[in-house]
């Protein structure tokens, strides 16, 4: 081969890289990327604030962390559906829709989802493995002998808040808890048992579960002075069995209600809740997602903690606050208040800024009309002594 034909076919081989590399055919030879394939269970329905909120914080943590991640979430409406032969229909649809598909990983949000996938987790999704959150007071000990599943306990702390609401309602003596008659809402309840029997002697702890929502507010109304409520429902029904969230049951409780009411979750924070010791659903989505993140990355579950506590903090409504006259200064150090209205500085900042800006207007007329002055009688000055020179 001569030495042109050779530099002809060097040139020729240069530009084709050139055109392949500009059309994006060296992807080709590039390894091609993983997408993670990740399936959240989700308990319940869409638009459920609480289960909308931590699927949120899982997916901001997820993609934040691994951008590239494909998210499916499939919701089973256990809030509106129970019972045997819902369970075995949920099973029927999962094995029909996933047992053929691969994901990298599932995330479990509450207990319902939990329950099935702890049940059929071999038969749908073979040795995939579980990120769990959302499920009420978990018990460590169903995970033994198990491998693969990891989570985040949604513990509310009930006996902080209980000794909060002794602190601020001294003459407190008599604590009544509306919730739902869910299996949520029975977790939920047997955990604050066990918080209230710390507090035997000191008050009563009446239950008004599951009942309808104009009862409710009948007997909030009657409430005296010494009460104190704490609420926890998921969803109220009213006497058509017309069924209610838990923030629009907990407004129109609250708005009757003659005495304060805690809660548990900050979801219920800013629509009738003093506040508490909350569980924010946000935060424990995104909590759960970081253990994900690191079962993705290659973390082997096995290294990883079995079950990580709920990262509740003491949030409070100011306007609830203010309405039965507790102070900032009573609260827990570190308190989170929101509603709380701009210091006098913030919202008149309008008036002071004009004013200052009038003030340095005049202060640099002034220094202004000083100047003028100053190289008048300067002048004036020179003048003299020009003139008075012989």
């Amino acid at each position: 081969m001569t030495r042109i034909s050779l530099q002809r076919w060097l040139y020729l081989y240069a530009l084709v890289c050139a055109c392949l590399l500009a059309s994006g055919g060296g992807a080709a030879w590039a390894v091609p990327l993983h997408h993670n394939k990740v399936l959240i269970l989700n308990s319940y329905h869409s638009g459920y604030e609480g289960s909308d909120d931590a699927v949120q914080g899982i997916k901001e943590t997820l993609l934040k962390a691994l951008p590239e991640t494909d998210i499916q979430v499939e919701y089973l409406d256990s809030k509106n559906y129970s019972g045997k032969e819902f369970d075995a229909r949920v099973v029927d649809l999962l094995r029909f829709k996933y047992q053929q598909r691969h994901f990298d990983l599932i995330l479990s949000t509450d207990d319902y989802a939990f329950n099935i996938i702890e049940a059929h987790r071999g038969e749908l999704f073979g040795a995939t493995p579980l990120v769990f959150c959302g499920t009420n007071s978990f018990d460590r000990s169903r995970l033994s002998g198990k491998h693969g599943i990891i989570g985040i306990d949604e513990r509310p702390s009930f006996k902080d808040t209980l000794d909060l609401i002794f602190t601020l309602h001294p003459g407190t003596g008599n604590v009544v808890v509306i919730r739902d008659d869910s299996v949520t809402g029975q977790l939920n309840n047997r955990e604050f048992r066990q918080a209230a029997a710390q507090f035997q002697g000191k008050a009563l702890f009446p239950d008004w579960a599951g009942l309808r929502l104009e009862e409710l507010t009948s007997r909030v109304k009657q409430l005296k002075k010494g009460s104190v409520i704490v609420y926890f429902a998921s969803f109220v029904q009213d006497g058509s069995g017309e069924r209610f969230s838990s923030n629009e049951a907990l407004r129109r409780i609250s708005d009757v209600s003659p005495v304060p009411v805690y809660g548990g979750w900050e979801f219920n924070l800013g629509k009738g809740i003093v506040g508490g010791r909350l569980l924010n659903l946000r935060e424990h989505g995104a909590a759960a997602a970081a253990l994900a993140v690191r079962v993705l990355r290659g973390e082997p579950t096995d290294t990883l903690p079995l079950v990580s506590p709920s990262p509740n903090k003491d949030k409070f409504d100011y306007n609830e606050l203010r309405r039965f006259g507790i102070t900032k200064g009573k609260l827990p150090a570190d308190s989170i208040v929101i509603n709380e209205p701009p210091g006098y500085l913030w919202s008149h900042r309008l008036e002071i800024l004009s004013a200052i800006s009038v003030l340095l207007l005049l202060a640099l007329a002034t220094s202004f009309i000083k100047l003028i002055n100053s190289r008048k009688n300067l002048k004036i000055h020179r003048d003299a002594a020009d003139a008075a020179q012989p």
